[in-house]
């Protein structure tokens, strides 16, 4: 099985290795990629299917010494060998992967080394015990500039909030600096990384959003981590369908509210001008020369009929504003869901409608 990202949206993509050299469709995004060849995996730099290796029986006590030395010098040796394969293996992935992955690759290894910010380590700290029950292990947490830089690559309008990367058993989460004025965004993006890093502890090197990714981070989201919604495709393409048909027949009702305005501010006209010449005919009678009662019936019928058709346009209006009220409540609860699974997609998001004025 070879796993790679969509080089247009960064969706993680997998493929049979007999896959490899031809098109794969991106399910995402519908971008065509080019299989690329199994390379080392992303985060750990062991070829795939390398086994970890299995346990050994414990050593002859008559030999300890000397196997102990051995050992010390093995491991120098596959240090050393090691550090080059990574190197050599790192250079010729890149080769093949998409500008955006080889741009994260880039700042991995840029970044493994240094020290993390003692704030964001301060916040992984404090979600790793309250959350993970510290199972989260201890690593490097720090802003990277060069995240901005990779969402232009992986697609238009896409923005890569965080990343979380492993070189052997060096871990780091690089978070984009844009976060800084937004706390909930923040929360977000670190909790993200972290189920990352937690299923790495685990032994789950894969850098998907599979089940066991969304179960986690759906019980962080319950549990009050982080404000945000997870959410499948299918309900993120159901709730979009329903906001898209409900756009539409929220303007529609607008244009005719606005244009039903000018109607019933003629027809108050109407009404005011018939009830102040029946009033002037009853204040200037003389004798029994007053308004038939006929007439009268006529003007409290205008009134009558326009007070019905003014109450049922409040009756729309007051509807209006309690279904765009649900509306932008559903359009914000969409919002959240595209911070998944890889980070916010801004031409996906939708934009909140604002309540039309009068005459508008």
């Amino acid at each position: 099985m070879v796993t790679f990202r969509c080089g247009k949206c960064a969706q993680p993509l997998k493929a049979v290795d007999a896959a490899v050299g031809k098109a794969v469709k991106c399910p995402r995004c519908g971008h065509i990629n080019v299989c690329p060849p199994p390379a080392a995996t992303p985060m750990t730099g062991r070829p795939v299917g390398q086994p970890t290796g299995a346990e050994e029986p414990p050593p002859d006590k008559s030999r300890l010494i000397w196997i102990a030395a051995g050992v010390l010098l093995l491991a120098g040796a596959s240090w050393m060998a090691w550090t080059t394969l990574d190197t050599s293996s790192a250079s010729a992935e890149t080769a093949n992967l998409s500008p955006a992955d080889a741009l994260q690759q880039e700042l991995l290894h840029q970044d493994i080394d240094k020290p993390g910010d003692p704030g964001l380590g301060a916040m992984a700290e404090t979600i790793s015990t309250q959350y993970f029950g510290g199972a989260v292990p201890s690593m490097p947490v720090m802003w990277e500039p060069g995240l901005a830089r990779v969402g232009p690559l992986a697609g238009q309008g896409f923005t890569l909030e965080g990343m979380f990367g492993h070189i052997g058993r060096q871990a780091v989460i690089l978070l984009n600096p844009a976060l800084q004025t937004d706390q909930a965004a923040l929360d977000r993006a670190l909790c993200h990384e972290m189920v990352h890093a937690f299923l790495w502890s685990r032994g789950d090197n894969s850098t998907d959003h599979g089940e066991s990714f969304q179960t986690v981070l759906a019980s962080l989201s319950k549990a009050g981590a982080f404000e945000g919604v997870v959410a499948t495709e299918q309900e993120r393409a159901s709730l979009r369908a329903w906001l898209d048909a409900e756009s539409k027949r929220l303007d529609e009702e607008g244009k005719a509210l606005a244009a039903l305005g000018p109607d019933l501010e003629q027809e108050k006209a109407n009404v005011e001008r018939a009830l102040a010449d029946y009033d002037a005919r009853v204040r200037n009678a003389s004798g029994g020369n007053l308004p038939s009662q006929a007439e009268m019936d006529a003007v409290m019928k205008l009134r009558e009929e326009y007070n019905k058709r003014a109450a049922a346009a409040n009756e729309r209006t007051a509807q209006g504003r309690k279904d765009l009220e649900h509306f932008n409540e559903e359009v914000a609860r969409y919002n959240l869901m595209l911070v998944y699974p890889d980070g916010i997609d801004e031409s996906a998001r939708v934009s909140p409608k604002a309540a039309p004025g009068r005459g508008q």
